[in-house]
């Protein structure tokens, strides 16, 4: 089956046999495990500072959608997964640092294990997020 798609036009229907690059793969694995760190963390999260709850559940849902739209190779699945990775690094410096509303317990807290992990999977994201983007650009 040849495809007469151009390079910037998307699929609109997912096609049976599609062979995914390992860019692609690699996106959607680190985006799995972005989904699992933070589902195993959640009730707690609510449980402790509701508003950074409801942000993990919104990462969720974005990561989610992030994975489909990656899965039909649309390009703004780099874009929403990049964001959301990005915005939640930030997230984390910040309860790191200086803390935010109703949340100053983990100031200082940088080796927490779940976070590292959380950190290491966001950064990758970003960074295969920027290196697909460039790459669809070039």
């Amino acid at each position: 089956m040849t495809s007469t798609m151009t390079r910037n036009e998307r699929p609109t229907q997912p096609t049976a046999g599609v062979r995914h690059t390992p860019l692609e793969m690699a996106g959607i694995a680190t985006l799995g495990a972005v989904i699992a760190i933070h589902t195993s963390e959640l009730s707690g999260k609510v449980e402790e500072t509701a508003y950074l709850g409801f942000g993990y559940v919104l990462l969720i849902a974005a990561s989610i959608v992030s994975i489909i739209l990656l899965a039909h190779r649309d390009v703004r699945g780099w874009i929403l997964g990049g964001l959301a990775s990005a915005g939640t690094i930030a997230g984390y410096v910040l309860t790191r640092t200086t803390g935010l509303p109703g949340a100053k317990g983990d100031i200082g807290n940088w080796g927490e294990t779940i976070a590292v992990w959380s950190l290491l999977a966001e950064i990758l994201m970003v960074v295969l997020a920027v290196a697909a983007l460039a790459r669809r650009r070039s």
